[in-house]
């Protein structure tokens, strides 16, 4: 059993990920025009990068690399495997108007660590 090369792969999706929410703040207009504004907006980036980065590693920790194994060692290493149970945070906030960034953070962040792991494979 193959595990693939698991460490590239969940800094990359991290990356990815993290820059892409950053990105999408940017596009959607949250980045003020002031000189205090961007100054704020900077100081709120490296705050939403450290709990990003927080909650991720502590998600990946106790959720990501356990499912991973098990996915590795009794299935066929699908993506649908890896998109299952972030789906379970992404569909209640469909259905309620919740706040879908943690949802598709998690589903993002599976797809492309599944998409890294594998890759050489």
């Amino acid at each position: 059993m193959s595990l693939g090369s698991w460490d590239e792969a969940i800094l990359k999706s991290l990356l990815f990920v993290g820059i892409g929410i950053a990105v999408w703040a940017i596009f959607a207009g949250l980045v003020p025009l002031s000189v205090n504004g961007l100054l704020g907006s900077v100081v709120t980036f490296l705050l939403y990068m450290s709990v990003y980065l927080l909650i991720s590693i502590v998600g990946w920790l106790v959720i990501g690399f356990p499912l991973h194994y098990f996915i590795s060692k009794y299935t066929n290493r699908s993506y649908l495997y890896y998109a299952a149970l972030p789906m379970a945070f992404v569909l209640p906030s469909l259905l309620y108007e919740g706040s879908l960034l943690l949802g598709f953070a998690a589903l993002f962040q599976g797809l492309l660590f599944r998409y890294y792991v594998y890759k050489e494979i």
